[in-house]
């Protein structure tokens, strides 16, 4: 009697493992490939967003003696301090307001791949006048206010802001910077990405509304103005003063041995106001 026998079919531990390891690879290559989309779809929306800021810009100066909107407008301050400023009507973002309706507060102004904070300062609870989000205006230039060397204020950015000087807080007006002061609007910077990695390493809970050049923070051991390298891939959208937007590498663009004239309205790069 011829005797049947079935032979059972499987997997050996070996192929499993190959199996598990190739899955692994693919998913590995797919969420690669889903960050890298996302990261290109943020940047897409953050780009038409300053497009639509830079029209705004373009309109503002032209309505105003071709000039460009002061980081805060002093005619918005009383003596009281900046505590009483009008935000929506003082800061530079409020300026681009009756041509880019959208509120600094609403999440659709700002960049997508932003995590911090959006906020004016003015809110309840707030301790100090701190305007956070995802864009920054190049108001200084290279020269960092109360840091750098040189003149109080040498006048390099498009909106130098106004100083209140001594007890009296008498007002230290600046003039707006004109379309002419600029040398060179298709490679100086307007708006771009803020600096801004985590509360945690920055002191603070959002980028700065004014934006800094320096790789690094002078003083104390919070880096107050580390920023994300990759907020939307390994580049930072920046609105020049010609209208056209650009994406650049952070460690160049906060870089002034790389990136100084960018920042200055006379397309030199100062070294001399540079910090450290």
């Amino acid at each position: 009697m011829r005797a049947n026998y079935r032979t059972e079919s499987g997997f050996t531990l070996i192929e499993l493992l190959v199996v598990i390891t190739v899955i692994g690879i693919m998913a590995a290559l797919l969420l690669t490939a889903l960050s890298k989309a996302k990261a290109s779809a943020h940047s897409a929306t953050c780009k038409n967003r300053l497009h639509q800021m830079g029209l705004a810009l373009q309109m503002f100066v032209n309505d105003h003696g071709n000039a460009y909107p002061l980081y805060i407008d002093h005619d918005a301050i009383t003596v009281n301090g900046p505590r009483d400023v009008n935000v929506e009507e003082a800061f530079w973002w409020g300026k681009l307001a009756p041509y880019y309706p959208v509120k600094w507060t609403n999440a659709a102004y700002h960049c997508p791949g932003y995590k911090g904070l959006i906020a004016t300062g003015s809110e309840p609870g707030s301790k100090r006048r701190a305007l956070f989000g995802s864009y920054a205006y190049n108001a200084y230039g290279v020269f960092r206010p109360g840091l750098g060397r040189g003149p109080q204020n040498p006048n390099l950015g498009l909106g130098p802001p106004l100083r209140l000087a001594g007890v009296s807080k008498q007002i230290l007006t600046n003039s707006p910077a004109p379309e002419v002061r600029v040398k060179s609007p298709s490679d100086m910077l307007a708006v771009a990405d803020s600096r801004f990695l985590s509360p945690k390493i920055n002191g603070d809970p959002g980028g700065d509304d004014a934006l800094e050049c320096g790789l690094t923070w002078p003083f104390g051991p919070i880096n107050r103005i580390a920023f994300d390298p990759s907020r939307h891939g390994r580049t930072y959208n920046v609105l020049f003063c010609d209208g056209h937007i650009s994406g650049v590498n952070p460690w160049v663009l906060f870089n002034p041995t790389n990136s100084a004239r960018m920042w200055n309205c006379d397309h030199e790069p100062h070294p001399e106001l540079w910090v450290p």
